[in-house]
């Protein structure tokens, strides 16, 4: 469960797509910064719309994620009627990452934000069984967490006049650690590198976290120029901060799970 999110989010922040480096020669200038930009969105209309797509998903994922896992408690037995289900589910999940890793700024934001939800409800079924193996206390005390961890450094993202973009090679090397311990473990008994492991992969979701946040006045910035890209944008960053969400979430789950 764990490393399809690994490489899910691997592929998300190591592609290109998710730096505007992308679409640099098509046109798009950088606005003023300030106020009500020329394509009548202002910055704060920018977060919001940001911060409401991230919260529409997680709470799909979630809602989804504990409805089944209470089914599975209710009837264990279930579980291998689940399983086809669950690699479906993987196998979508991993389309939909290609697709809007290639095409986010390419496809109507109107789809795009289509295949985000619908990305939010395979996660959903993806992360069950993680909620299922461990027990509703402990998933509980990992989202409390996980909401507090992500709050304060998303807002340290946004506020900080540091330039988090110095952070990214250090982070992509912490995801290819992740990476190389999550195939391992399918092989081998990591036993106390486990601690390791979850710690490693709650900093590094940790500084994602701030990273993508700081995306939103530069993604703000860049298309304050067209309102279409601005909507784009506004998907583009949501992804990327609920994947951060969900993998710091299954990180600190995987932490307080540890003798389960």
């Amino acid at each position: 469960m764990n490393r399809n999110d690994y490489n899910n989010n691997f592929y998300d922040n190591g592609s290109g797509y998710n730096d505007f480096n992308g679409v640099q020669n098509g046109g798009y200038s950088y606005g003023n910064g300030m106020g009500q930009a020329l394509s009548g969105v202002s910055m704060a209309d920018f977060s919001r719309r940001v911060y409401t797509w991230m919260a529409a998903g997680l709470s799909i994922t979630f809602i989804l994620g504990f409805a089944i896992q209470s089914m599975l408690n209710a009837n264990p037995l279930m579980i291998e009627q689940f399983f086809p289900i669950y690699i479906g589910s993987v196998i979508v999940e991993l389309a939909l990452v290609i697709v809007l890793g290639f095409f986010i700024y390419k496809l109507p934001s109107t789809v795009s934000l289509i295949l985000f939800l619908i990305y939010s409800v395979m996660n959903g079924i993806n992360i069950a069984p993680a909620l299922w193996l461990a027990d509703a206390g402990k998933a509980i005390w990992a989202f409390a967490a996980t909401a507090l961890l992500f709050g304060a450094f998303s807002i340290y993202g946004l506020v900080t006049k540091r330039d988090l973009t110095k952070l990214r090679p250090i982070l992509l090397i912490g995801l290819i650690v992740l990476i190389v311990f999550g195939i391992l473990g399918l092989f081998f008994n990591m036993g106390a590198m486990d601690l390791i492991i979850s710690l490693i992969g709650i900093a590094i979701f940790i500084g994602f976290t701030a990273y993508d946040t700081q995306k939103i006045k530069k993604g703000y910035e860049y298309f304050s120029g067209d309102a279409e890209m601005l909507k784009k944008a506004s998907i583009n960053i949501a992804l990327e901060l609920y994947l951060d969400f969900i993998n710091l979430f299954l990180y600190l789950l995987r932490l307080f799970s540890r003798n389960r």
